[in-house]
């Protein structure tokens, strides 16, 4: 009898969790349709208000710019939780080509250079010479890189950002570290799960829901490889992957 519990249970437990990912892919992808006409329509009018046969007024062009930059923010979110979606499912695949580390790199570097310059930071770089060649998704790291450079922008006030890749032992290692407000130890052991937030708080300073970390570590776990973090309170934190 307590086996027939257990295994009830168990499929239970399963059928829920599908239904929750069916829930979430749909929702997400609904969500997605608007989102991107927002998106591409504030764009236009922003951009080529030629288009429309005048130009927007500065007070105009500033609430289209509030909106086109809160559409992008939701955008973001609601493909970050379709993408756990998708690995939750089994469904996320990944497309494997022998990249160079150091473009890696320096492709991330250059789309977050002037969110790190528009906050007032140094932009620090160190990519060992002679970096073998690996087989990776580059979208998928380029992406970890991404979250992990943000995340240092959004909780750095002053001081810099450094992003690192050298060998360790058969393997490449990247390292993202900022002087910023640090993790509390007691944090640092679930600051990797879905919809964590250090700061919990509806009066929290930090936007985002938490989903950043958990999407990178899924990302670097489908790849075989490890991501952890170091950290002081008040001094800053290194990501490492």
């Amino acid at each position: 009898r307590a086996n027939e519990a257990l295994a009830l249970a168990r499929d239970q437990a399963e059928e829920a969790r599908r239904l929750k990912q069916q829930f979430v892919q749909t929702i997400s992808h609904e969500l997605r349709t608007p989102l991107n006409l927002i998106v591409g329509f504030t764009e236009l009018m922003a951009q080529s208000p030629e288009y429309y046969g005048a130009e927007l007024t500065p007070a105009y062009l500033r609430d289209l710019s509030i909106v086109h930059r809160n559409a992008k923010h939701l955008q973001r979110m609601v493909n970050d939780v379709l993408d756990l979606a998708r690995v939750d499912a089994m469904q996320m695949t990944l497309t494997f080509e022998e990249v160079d580390p150091a473009t890696l790199v320096e492709e991330a570097v250059a789309t977050v250079r002037s969110l790190v310059e528009a906050a007032g930071l140094e932009l620090r770089v160190a990519i060992a010479p002679g970096l073998p060649r690996f087989w990776v998704d580059p979208t998928r790291i380029r992406q970890v890189l991404f979250n992990l450079l943000n995340n240092a922008i959004r909780f750095t006030e002053r001081g810099y950002i450094e992003i690192k890749v050298q060998p360790r032992e058969g393997a490449i290692l990247f390292s993202v570290s900022d002087t910023g407000v640090g993790i509390a130890p007691e944090d640092l052991s679930r600051i990797f799960q879905e919809f964590v937030q250090v700061d919990g708080s509806t009066r929290r300073r930090h936007g985002g829901v938490g989903l950043g970390l958990a999407i990178c570590h899924r990302f670097v776990t489908l790849h075989h490889g490890q991501i952890w973090a170091e950290s002081v309170p008040g001094v800053g934190s290194t990501f490492f992957f």
